[in-house]
């Protein structure tokens, strides 16, 4: 969500560039979502859900990591922006279903409430950190990088801690 609405003041403000062009790249991230949960229906069935997030996980900080590393070496153009977009909103494809099921799953007659919850905190924290963004924008790209980072080595936290329960739980 910081990505998103980052580059949309970026593109037009930083590059100069005309909001029907903000529309063509933004196409990449729903576009990105799609494919990765394509790529979760082919190969989710082969491994755990956790690793499944875990995976998911990884690619995002990989991703934003890549990203401020292009960044700092002043590669300015929308493709700086939106390819990383889309390799972020691919591993949202493969590591939210996973997520949001194993949530469910949990306590199966509170599956609604856990579903509900956990749309409230996908939404909450989509708030807070564009909230962050704006108290740090400075006309730069460093703001939502750093703010990128800090939400996928959360999300990297987060994606881990199932992993290490469950292998914890098999292992003797």
């Amino acid at each position: 969500m910081v990505m998103a609405s980052a580059a949309a003041s970026l593109m037009t403000e930083l590059l100069h560039r005309p909001a029907t062009e903000f529309g063509l790249y933004f196409i990449l991230f729903p576009i990105g979502f799609f494919t990765g949960n394509f790529i979760s229906t082919r190969i989710g069935h082969r491994n755990a859900g956790e690793t499944m997030v875990l995976a998911g996980s990884l690619l995002a900080l990989l991703t934003v990591t890549v990203q401020a590393v292009v960044l700092v070496y002043g590669v300015l153009n929308p493709l700086a922006f939106f390819i990383p977009g889309f390799f972020i909103t691919i591993s949202q494809g493969i590591a939210m279903p996973y997520a949001q099921a194993g949530a469910m799953n949990e306590i199966p007659r509170f599956a609604g409430t856990a579903a509900g919850v956990g749309v409230f905190m996908q939404n909450f924290g989509a708030a807070v950190f564009a909230q962050l963004y704006g108290l740090l924008a400075d006309g730069t790209p460093m703001p939502m990088s750093m703010i990128a980072v800090l939400c996928s080595t959360l999300g990297l936290i987060a994606g881990a801690m199932p992993f290490l329960l469950a292998r914890r739980r098999v292992t003797p």
